[in-house]
């Protein structure tokens, strides 16, 4: 009779660590998984987490609405958007894992701005179960970044998972991508909790789109390439109010751009 609730009790013990285990995979990477100098350039291609083959048509985004001519503020709060595409090879499931640093560590501080499809640990973001469902091949994350004291040439840095989907860890694809900010010369550190976001949506685009700010937004818009090459000017085809425009891009070749307005306000959408 012992004999078998012993057996009992090491079987339910083992089933609690194996659906532990396969929570913590599918709802967010491990600390020190996304490239950065504080977890020793590790991302998730590492023995005991994940590996396969090299990256071949997966691609990996990182944008700002911080003012590109400018530059970030002390104490300011930005907007950091991912995007993960996997060029129509492999599943609809992708995740992240996220920081800002530099060479001394951690700067600034990062924050859950979508606690749907994101969430944090410790100094990193990364995504939630509900957030690793992406869809036509792209997946995309947002997370607030607080500027802080953070030094010049601060780097968002990202690493995406592109999984096979089989419910283990071989034969996923890891992509790693990084992202340096400048930071606003002069700099008097003044208070700026409320900073520009742009919102695109719907985002991917396939004719139209519409884009709000939280702040006026001035004309001329421009589409840059994500390389920061200038593609176009933007004409309105509706202007709602300040902060509250409709475009129409059905003539635009599919891809990923950035659009921006004049004063350096930006956000990133996908042509599809």
């Amino acid at each position: 009779m012992k004999k078998n609730y012993l057996l009992l009790t090491l079987s339910l013990a083992l089933s609690t660590f194996i659906v532990n285990d396969a929570f913590t995979n599918s709802s967010g990477s491990p600390s020190g998984s996304s490239g950065g100098p504080s977890g020793n350039n590790n991302s998730c291609a590492r023995s005991g987490c994940h590996n396969g083959p090299n990256a071949s048509v997966q691609t990996v985004l990182i944008s700002t609405n911080i003012p590109s001519l400018a530059g970030f503020k002390e104490d300011s709060v930005y907007q950091i958007t991912v995007q993960a595409n996997n060029g129509g090879v492999g599943t609809n499931k992708m995740g992240f894992s996220a920081s800002v640093e530099s060479a001394g560590g951690f700067e600034g501080l990062v924050t859950v701005s979508d606690a749907i499809n994101t969430r944090k640990t410790g100094s990193y973001i990364t995504h939630t179960s509900a957030g690793n469902n992406g869809a036509a091949g792209v997946n995309s994350w947002v997370l607030d970044w607080n500027a802080g004291q953070a030094v010049d040439q601060s780097t968002v840095y990202v690493a995406v998972n592109f999984t096979n989907n089989n419910g283990g860890t071989g034969g996923d694809v890891i992509v790693t991508q990084t992202l340096v900010l400048s930071k606003a010369s002069g700099n008097i550190g003044q208070l700026e909790m409320n900073a520009v976001k742009l919102s695109i949506y719907p985002n991917p685009v396939k004719d139209q789109f519409i884009v709000r700010g939280n702040t006026s937004l001035k004309a001329p818009f421009k589409l840059t390439s994500i390389n920061g090459e200038f593609l176009m000017d933007l004409v309105h085809t509706e202007r709602f109010s300040d902060d509250h425009y409709r475009f129409d891009i059905s003539d635009l070749a599919k891809g990923n751009y950035i659009l921006s307005d004049s004063q350096g306000f930006s956000a990133q959408l996908h042509k599809e």
